[in-house]
């Protein structure tokens, strides 16, 4: 049994999906979590998840975005402090071109943000770009 309760810690504690697939880890995105229209959602091998229980949730959203970072930058900054949303933003980080963090946090929970720019060569358009949005995920 503490063996038990022991893997159940870890999990909470790091948020990473387990080698096995759980039928706890779901594909569906929490309510709260806004993403442009034009993005493209991508869950294939876990890449994207989300766990909930009664006092904890955790989730990493993975998306495709054919614009510019700043304009996926605005969207989330303009949005997610919006009712039904409700977050707060705490930081901005933009390290280099093409790349941005943005920290909100409502409540407990603390929601990262990251916005890159990436080579795509196999797709002609010029703006390419991958949104990570992560939600009491410590890695």
């Amino acid at each position: 049994m503490k063996a038990f309760a022991l893997a159940v810690a870890v999990l909470l504690a790091a948020c990473t999906p387990p080698t096995q697939r759980s039928g706890r880890l779901s594909p569906d995105i929490f309510e709260d979590i806004p993403a442009p229209k034009s993005a493209r959602y991508i869950y294939r091998q876990h890449e994207s998840f989300s766990y909930r229980s009664k006092t904890f949730r955790c989730g990493k959203f993975l998306y495709e975005y054919q614009g510019d970072v700043d304009d996926a930058v605005r969207f989330f900054k303009d949005t997610m402090g919006n009712p039904p949303y409700s977050w707060t933003l705490a930081d901005e980080v933009a390290p280099g071109s093409g790349s941005t963090t943005l920290v909100f946090t409502k409540n407990t929970d603390r929601c990262t943000v990251d916005i890159d720019r990436v080579p795509r060569p196999e797709l002609k358009r010029q703006k390419n770009v991958e949104i990570k949005v992560r939600v009491n995920y410590r890695k």
